[in-house]
């Protein structure tokens, strides 16, 4: 199967201003179908609606082939307000019962890259793709992080971007209804110190969360809009320093601009292009959840830790988005950021070398089956 043509234009460029003019009414279009969506699907007291309400909405209309764009630099604003609210969490007595749990952490990371290995398998076999794609295409990881790291290891970019884009919907639409309509039972943990609304300090702080998340992203930190905030108010917030409290729209503006990024990602001509690739996608997709699924579960009964955390904490989406599933349902959102900090740090510096002893151990074991 040949995939030659490049990533859609939904994933923004380096400078996200560029061609504005061109691509406002795509993203006035963007804002005129996502705000009603989201307001609709917050009067239906769904779970995490400013986030599930624009994606589908915007995704169903660019899949009619009306064309729609994100807002410029929404992945960056809604990291760190999301980034900003959750590192309130981080107090010290969290603190240090995360430092107590570094080995279910650890078990944790280790599955991703199981399953991935074994979802990798699947989808080679099943699609026909050369395995370094499938590889990429199935380690789990924020879409734009997989593609970066596919690109730079020569993999086809097309299929790690539908797999990963398809497998975080199919997580974001699918885990919030299960757990709170599922009868499972939620290990409510309202970390979060009560504060109070300081607009002086929210102002200078969120000032100070998007110097540092540029920084980071300056020094090619994957998501580091996302976890230069946490790390910053996570230090605060550990030391006593006292913050402000971020208001409520404030983050449901957050889960707006990624539900817009999800939804543009969508494209119709993209897709069609590679229509016969997305149906090896979704079981591709539908194994990994399930054997991460089984894994949280086997976690959760090892370490004596919540099932249900444990589901968000190795769920293979994206951190950005179970971080925002994690806010959403009041579960444990610094136990579920650290296991994805953990799986998105050993993602970004390991993927890369645990292919190449993949490939590795396969050939050994070719080669001795053969000697043999």
């Amino acid at each position: 199967m040949a995939f030659p043509h490049p990533l859609p234009a939904a994933y923004p460029s380096m400078n996200e201003f560029s061609g504005f003019r061109e691509r406002l009414p795509g993203l006035l279009r963007a804002l005129a179908v996502g705000i009603p969506a989201g307001a609709l699907f917050d009067w239906l007291d769904t779970p995490i609606p400013w986030l599930i309400g624009p994606m589908i909405a915007v995704a169903a209309v660019n899949l009619c082939g009306v064309r729609i764009a994100p807002v410029p630099y929404g992945r960056q604003a809604g990291q760190m307000l999301i980034g900003s609210a959750v590192s309130l969490y981080f107090t010290p007595p969290v603190v240090a019962a995360l430092l107590a749990h570094i080995g279910a952490i650890a078990a944790g990371t280790a599955s991703a890259f199981v399953i991935g290995g074994l979802g990798a398998l699947v989808l080679g076999r099943l699609s026909g793709i050369d395995a370094k794609s499938a590889f990429f295409s199935s380690i789990p990881g924020g879409a734009m992080a997989m593609t970066v790291l596919a690109e730079r290891a020569g993999a086809m970019i097309p299929p790690v971007a539908v797999a990963h884009s398809l497998r975080v919907s199919i997580l974001v639409i699918v885990l919030p209804f299960a757990l709170t309509y599922g009868n499972i039972p939620l290990d409510i943990v309202p970390y979060r110190p009560s504060l109070a609304l300081d607009i002086p300090v929210l102002a200078l702080w969120l000032a100070g969360g998007v110097f540092v998340g540029w920084a980071a992203e300056k020094c090619r930190v994957q998501n580091g809009y996302l976890l230069a905030p946490i790390v910053l108010g996570a230090l605060l917030t550990a030391n006593e320093v006292p913050l402000s409290t971020v208001p409520h729209w404030l983050i449901q503006a957050s889960q707006l601009l990624f539900g817009l990024i999800l939804g543009a990602r969508y494209e119709r001509a993209f897709f069609r292009r590679y229509r016969l690739f997305v149906p090896f996608a979704l079981v591709n997709a539908v194994f990994i959840i399930a054997a991460s699924v089984a894994a949280a579960l086997a976690i959760a009964w090892a370490f004596g830790l919540d099932p249900a955390t444990m589901v968000i904490a190795t769920a293979p989406g994206g951190m950005p988005e179970m971080t925002i599933v994690a806010q959403a349902l009041q579960i444990s959102v610094p136990m579920v950021i650290s296991f994805h900090l953990f799986r998105v740090f050993f993602v970004a510096l390991g993927t890369q070398y645990i292919y190449a002893f993949g490939v590795w151990a396969r050939g050994r074991l070719r080669r001795g089956g053969a000697a043999e």
